[in-house]
C-alpha cells in the first residue's frame, strides 16, 4: 500500500513539473504575441530606429 502511495506522490510531482514547464512557454508565446498586436500602439518601432537628437520645438 506504501508503494501505491509513493507512485501517487511521483506521478504528481512528475505532472506538476511537466504543467509548470508549459505553462512558462504558454507565457511567453502569449506575451511575444501581445507585443506583436502591440507593436503599432506602442510604437516600438520608431522607439528602436530615433536617435537621441533632441527634437526641434514647433513656434505657433
Amino acid at each position: 500500500m506504501a508503494e501505491a502511495g509513493t507512485g501517487f506522490l511521483e506521478q504528481l510531482k512528475s505532472c506538476i513539473v511537466w504543467s509548470w514547464t508549459y505553462l512558462w512557454t504558454l507565457w511567453f508565446f502569449i506575451m511575444l504575441f501581445l507585443v506583436y498586436i502591440l507593436r503599432v500602439p506602442l510604437k516600438i518601432n520608431d522607439n528602436l530606429t530615433t536617435d537621441n537628437k533632441p527634437r526641434r520645438q514647433r513656434v505657433a
